[in-house]
């Protein structure tokens, strides 16, 4: 060492350049460095609940559950301000991007819709309809009655709050980037008569990831604790200055480090900064207080000028520190990346940066501080006798020291370790586990208000989600499955954690009821496979395709029944889990598999596996330390000499914890590592001092009252400094974790010093061990860095060419309209459905259609030949351009003809892309017309760019867009291509028409195929016709209602 010490001092120049580059460019990368919380990083990616959960979410797109409440000052929802407040931000967040637009439920959502009985049946109409103005109160409230779906989710159960259920989608870059843009939406709506309420995880963690940000202002509120201190220490300008550079130097190469690697901070390493800040200063105090003991003693020799006597003093403190400083900092770091056990990579993260931070502290107090020191002027003899000056520091160690000589006082001394050992170990039995977001802020804020209000009226603001799974198509609707379904809803709702629950078979339940005019008796599930697909069919008739994405999957292959839970506690979630699977297993066949996932099951996968990783953790590093202790002393007594005060810390911090209710989490996981980390530094640094002064000739006692003025009083420093950082985040008011960093960090440093001071000599004192009092050579200790190595679009634009128009656009318009208007035909049709993922359904027709007489009105009848399950339904349109349309079905199921309410030309064309408005046309003359420009098509054909707009608010409202943008070919007037834009100005849906082909006896034009892409959800209807026949005349027979079941 002394070697190397000497080397240091030679080279210090070219040591100090080097250090000084490696820290300008760490800097610049850890000034990049953001605080995120990756959803990612935060849940164990193994464990069975997370991988449920990535699995359903990969389904279903349900994972992070928010609710927005809206509440009148006075009265209930139902009132324009309200509805119309629901309606707008509704409207906005279907078309932001981060929002899951499929599980998106509220009064005013798309699929919101309520199932109404009717003479021959039932039909789905939307909850609140697009004129807020217009609203029938009574009916609304009669819809919300009779459609159980709706109760407790979109409205309270006392009517007052209105809820909006929104789930975010997975981003790596934070909680705040998901809910920012969400509250955004929600001020611009912000009124004085209203009051707004969030709740749900993201809500918190997003708040979390906000409170955690303090750390940029309790940072240099730390520096000032800990500088303050060392000054209280040291009384000089350099005992204040030195720690404080080797510190910072280390901080700026530990967020280096995390910035060059692609790390952000989070909730778990903000507090990174802080910890290396305080730990690195603690190291430089040992060196610099080692420094100025062999200063003062150099001094005395009249040969050593002061220049003289600095430049041998840092190298006689480099040499006696320096190995116990490395045993030490290689303790900590193993410590801290010993949390690479746990399955949670944010963990295992925090654990990697920390260590590499401690390691940094030690590189540049073996190689940049010596350089720094050997280079200042020499302390003068007034700062010498002010830090050689007894002082509190010195009467500390000085008491401990008289504890631990003095016999009897020292087994008083045992006699009180042990007690509050025992008393400690008691209160441990009361520590409870519970990861739930909500803990880690004070009960007193608005966010715990808001949650609880919400708890209070609605199902609840924690979601947990069950998934039925078959091994093939249509398993859901088979009534074992649907009946198992139902059953474990309400078996989940009789626990007291379950505030509502929702599936596939509560809508089904209310279909068969409101088919049934509504009979009590009839509130169940139907028992045959085919009328419940005709059911659904007849549903999609007046609903849309994507009505029911987030209770089951396209192919009716999966479900998910949606639990809201009031409560985010782990034990009672657990308890919860267990239920739900022992009921699954008696109800459902053999056949199905049950899975359970969601946010609320992800607290209980981090919940476990914080168990198992925590006791892993403790074992991993108490053998770590025991390992090394052991092999530089050569003495398994010196291993667990130093365990002794780790392992008090560590039962002091959970006796505390047991003792005041604090739960064990994340947070609150890591502190176990960090008091271990930390603290085995006093006693490797007491034990090592004691052996020097052994083997220096003095005897026991005096070498005892020599190591605690030394090397006690330098840990009395450390440890002050280490409490006094952390203690600043008591500051963060209001912010549990902080809180309890603070309070466990301050109580490890504490015990452990104290330890340190009177156990640790107290034992060698007892047992003698060989290692102190018998002369040995010690292992030379290795100092090994880790070094971690990670590996980590054009626009195009198009501009149309602009061509004379030739008609005028209400003639094209006028011309497409009529070009495809045959007499009448016969046609076989393929109709496949696709969804945003790629699974297909695929329904075959055959169809007639027939002109009325002296009118350009069409009858429409189609029969469906397959699947198996619907195969006979039958459906009638006849069309009537002055008034409603009417419209009859036939279920095969049920044996009877139904004539639903009048067709409403905005609803999907039997459960397809297609409106029966897009399928009959949307007659020109309601319309208003401007040409755009005329483009040539990808065939070289030339068509006219017609932009359409409705010519009345009526006409808007029956079609259900405000814009529909035509591309018709200048030959034949037929559409090729159609953009049609939803009521809020959105684009809905693209429609392609080819493979034209010309039909009948009066040059009229058809596309055999027609393909529309709702570009909102992503689904997809393909219709092929095949073997179409025009004007051959049709039989009547096909156009009356009761013909429909031949």
């Amino acid at each position: 060492m002394y070697s190397y010490a000497t080397f240091i001092l030679r080279h210090r120049i070219l040591i100090i350049v080097a250090t000084l580059i490696i820290t300008a460019v760490l800097g610049t990368f850890g000034a990049g460095v953001k605080i995120v919380i990756n959803p990612a990083t935060l849940s164990p990616q193994d464990h069975p609940l997370v991988k449920a959960t990535n699995y359903l979410e990969s389904i279903f797109g349900s994972k992070y559950l928010m609710l927005i409440g809206i509440t009148p000052k006075s009265g209930d929802v139902f009132q324009p301000q309200v509805l119309e407040t629901v309606q707008k931000i509704t409207q906005e967040l279907n078309v932001n991007p981060g929002v899951v637009r499929s599980t998106l439920l509220s009064l005013a959502s798309r699929s919101a819709k309520g199932i109404k009985g009717t003479e021959e049946g039932f039909e789905a109409r939307a909850l609140l309809g697009d004129d807020i103005s217009s609203v029938d109160y009574a009916a609304l409230k009669q819809a919300l009655a009779d459609n159980p779906a709706y109760q407790k989710t979109v409205i309270s159960e006392d009517g007052r709050t209105a809820a909006i259920l929104v789930e975010l989608k997975e981003r790596s870059d934070g909680f705040t980037a998901m809910v920012e843009p969400i509250r955004k939406i929600v001020d611009a709506h912000h009124s004085d008569n209203l009051i707004v309420t969030l709740g749900g995880d993201p809500v918190y963690l997003e708040k979390t990831e906000q409170y955690a940000k303090r750390i940029n202002i309790l940072f240099p509120i730390a520096i000032l604790v800990i500088g303050l201190l060392h000054l209280e220490a040291f009384r000089t300008k350099q005992g204040l200055i030195l720690p404080l550079v080797t510190a910072l130097m280390a901080v700026v190469w530990g967020t280096g480090f995390m910035g060059a690697l692609g790390q952000p901070m989070d909730i778990f390493n903000s507090a990174t900064p802080i910890l290396i800040l305080a730990v690195a200063a603690g190291h430089a105090v040992q060196l610099l207080k080692r420094y100025y003991e062999d200063y003062a003693r150099l001094r005395q020799r009249a040969d050593l000028t002061a220049a003289q006597a600095n430049r041998e003093a840092v190298i006689t403190s480099l040499v006696g520190v320096g190995p116990v400083m490395l045993i030490a900092g290689s303790t900590a770091a193993v410590g801290f990346f010993s949390l690479l056990v746990f399955d949670i990579a944010t963990i295992r993260s925090f654990g990697i940066f920390t260590g590499i931070g401690i390691l940094s502290a030690m590189l540049l107090e073996m190689t940049f501080i010596p350089a720094i020191r050997s280079l200042l002027k020499p302390p003068s003899d007034i700062a010498v006798t002010k830090e050689l000056k007894v002082r509190l520091w010195d009467r500390l160690p000085a008491a401990a020291a008289q504890l631990v000589t003095h016999p009897g006082k020292r087994r008083m001394l045992f006699v009180a370790f042990a007690l509050v050992t025992g008393a400690m170990v008691y209160c441990m039995q009361g520590v409870v586990i519970n990861n739930a977001s909500k803990n880690y802020f004070s009960a007193n804020l608005d966010i715990q208000k808001d949650d609880a209000f919400l708890n209070q009226g609605l199902g609840g603001t924690n979601a947990l989600y069950v998934m039925i799974e078959g091994k093939s198509a249509d398993t859901v609707k088979r009534p074992d499955v649907l009946k198992a379904i139902d059953h474990l809803q309400q078996f989940a709702e009789e626990q007291p954690a379950v505030g509502k629950t929702l599936s596939i078979a509560t809508f089904l339940r209310r279909m068969n009821k409101a088919m049934n005019a509504d009979q009590v008796t009839f509130d169940t599930l139907p028992d045959n496979q085919n009328l419940i697909s005709q059911y659904l069919l007849l549903y999609s008739m007046s609903g849309e395709p994507g009505d029911f994405d987030s209770y089951v999957d396209y192919n009716y292959q999966r479900a998910k029944i949606t639990l809201l839970l009031k409560t985010g506690d782990n034990t009672v979630i657990n308890d919860l889990l267990v239920r739900l699977r022992a009921e699954a297993e008696r109800s459902f066949p053999a056949d199905v598999k049950i899975s359970l996932g969601g946010g609320a099951a992800q607290t209980v996968a981090m919940t476990e596996t914080l168990v198992n990783g925590k006791i892993r953790n403790i074992i991993q590093v108490a053998l770590a330390i025991f390992v090394i202790s052991a092999l530089v002393f050569r003495s398994v007594f010196a291993g667990l000499i130093v365990l002794t005060p780790l392992a008090l810390s560590v039962m002091a911090i959970f006796g505390v914890m047991g003792l005041f209710n604090i739960p064990l989490n994340i947070p609150n996981a890591l502190i176990s590592a960090m008091a271990v980390g930390i603290g085995a530094d006093y006693a490797i640094y007491i034990l090592y001092r004691l052996r020097e002064q052994v083997q220096a000739g003095q005897d026991a006692i005096e070498a005892v009252n020599t190591t605690l003025a030394t090397a006690g009083k330098a840990s009395l420093f450390v440890a002050t400094a280490v409490a006094g950082g952390y203690g600043v985040l008591a500051l963060s008011i209001g912010y549990n974790v902080h809180l309890w960093l603070s309070m466990f960090i301050v109580i490890a440093m504490l015990v452990s010093v104290f330890a340190s001071l009177t156990l640790v000599p107290a034992l060698a004192l007892v047992f003698r061990p060989g290692f102190i009092f018998k002369t040995r050579q010690a292992l030379a200790p290795q100092f090994n860095v880790l070094l971690l190595l990670v590996t980590a679009g054009t626009l195009m634009t198009a501009s149309p060419q602009s061509q004379a128009a030739e008609l005028s656009p209400q003639a094209v318009m006028q011309n497409s309209y009529e070009v495809s208007k045959v007499l009448d035909s016969l046609t076989n049709a393929t109709f496949t459905l696709v969804n945003g993922n790629g699974e297909e359904r695929v329904r075959k027709t055959e169809g007639a259609t027939r002109l009325q007489a002296g009118s350009s009105n069409n009858m429409r009848y189609v029969k469906f030949t397959a699947p198996q399950d619907i195969k006979g339904t039958a459906t009638l349109l006849i069309e009537h351009a002055a008034s409603d349309d009417d419209m009859w079905i036939y279920l095969p199921a049920l044996n009877k003809v139904r004539r639903l309410s009048a067709s409403n030309k905005r609803d999907s064309f039997v459960g397809t892309d297609f409106s029966y408005g897009d399928i009959v046309g949307h007659n020109p003359a309601n319309w208003q017309h401007r040409l755009v420009s005329s483009e040539t098509l990808a065939d070289n054909t030339p068509a006219y760019v017609i932009e359409s707009t409705p010519g009345s608010a009526k006409v808007a409202k029956d079609s259900g867009y405000s814009k529909m943008v035509n591309w018709v070919r200048h030959d034949n007037f037929v559409a090729v291509k159609t953009e049609f834009y939803d009521e809020a100005g959105q684009l809905l849906k693209r429609v392609n028409n080819s493979q034209l082909e010309t039909v009948g006896s009066h040059g009229k034009w058809q596309p055999m195929l027609s393909v529309a892409e709702n570009v909102q959800t992503g689904h997809k209807t393909i219709i092929a016709l095949e073997n179409f026949k025009a004007d051959g005349g049709v039989s009547d027979r096909y156009f009356k209602p009761q013909g429909l079941d031949q």
